[in-house]
């Protein structure tokens, strides 16, 4: 990645939510609707990155989209930036008529949740963000994709793995739906899963960090845990596993606009797979504490769960 663009990243989207989202704070389940993730998500919007989707962001920082993922992977981010600027602002940006005619309302105000699945999915089940978020789901039926939205009203509160984010079931018919065109959407949701995919990754390297570092203060028989080969060379093929993932990420970004589902479905699997050993790794290198409440291991934990599903149920759409 260009040494510029990560700078630029680093010192502004990183930074923003490193220092005002950090681990403590997603321990608080917020909604959208709490006056600091208000504050947070309007210096997102007024600071333009609900704009990443665009043409323009893309050509000249399309490759820092890993890294905007893995900030928000690191921060468990629990507000909807990935589905609001990949999702239903680069649809927007395409059918500009789905503003007009509010089947997506203006998203600086009100954040977007977003169900993609297969149009006979009864499950339905979607992340809530309070009464102030939009609830939409894009489903495919055949060879059309239907965006609808739904009212707060028609969310059911069900029981979730990630204590951060509040989960849902949508329930009875849309509010309003149209049909959008594969040639579109397809593109649109290869680069979200690209998105989520970093977001992943973030978590997932986020929490084997903090179990190297306990892996080197540790110690055991009079030297650090680290050093015994039953713990370093777990923790070697870990780091290796979520960097290949990375390269996996990058290739799938430079697809851009050409839909590849094979290499979607390839990154996903490397991806998902790695984050999920990283963490269970970290929780038992953390020993008794890792499973504690109070340590933010088991957030990780559960983050990385909960994406790896979503990336899993998203990648196959990408078929044609």
């Amino acid at each position: 990645m260009n040494n510029e663009i990560r700078t630029l990243l680093s010192s502004t989207f990183g930074r923003l939510l490193l220092e005002q989202h950090t681990p403590s704070y997603a321990r608080k389940t917020l909604p959208a609707d709490a006056p600091s993730q208000r504050a947070l998500w309007g210096e997102l919007s007024k600071g333009g990155w609900l704009d990443a989707c665009s043409q323009e962001f893309q050509q000249e920082y399309g490759d820092g989209i890993l890294l905007m993922g893995e900030y928000a992977g690191r921060s468990l981010l629990t507000l909807p930036y990935g589905p609001s600027t990949f999702l239903a602002n680069a649809l927007v940006e395409k059918y500009p008529l789905l503003e007009e005619q509010e089947i997506v309302l203006d998203l600086g105000q009100h954040p977007a949740s977003i169900r993609t699945d297969l149009h006979d999915d009864q499950a339905a089940w979607i992340d809530a963000y309070g009464p102030d978020a939009q609830y939409l789901r894009l489903s495919r039926k055949q060879n059309d994709w239907i965006l609808a939205r739904y009212t707060n009203q028609q969310l059911e509160p069900v029981p979730g793995l990630d204590p951060s984010i509040q989960l849902a079931r949508l329930n009875g018919a849309p509010l309003c739906h149209t049909s959008l065109s594969p040639e579109h959407v397809l593109p649109i949701l290869q680069n979200y899963l690209a998105f989520l995919l970093a977001q992943l990754q973030g978590s997932a390297a986020a929490s084997l960090d903090m179990a190297i570092a306990y892996a080197k203060e540790r110690e055991q028989f009079g030297k650090p845990i680290g050093q015994f080969q039953a713990i370093k060379h777990p923790l070697v093929n870990a780091w290796i596993a979520l960097d290949n993932g990375r390269y996996a990420i990058e290739a799938l970004l430079r697809a851009g606009n050409t839909v590849e589902p094979r290499l979607a479905n390839q990154a996903t699997r490397l991806v998902t797979a790695a984050a999920r050993e990283a963490v269970k790794l970290s929780v038992q290198v953390h020993g008794g504490i890792g499973f504690s409440w109070e340590h933010d291991c088991h957030l990780y934990l559960k983050r990385v769960y909960r994406l790896a599903v979503e990336a899993d149920r998203l990648a196959p759409l990408l078929y044609d």
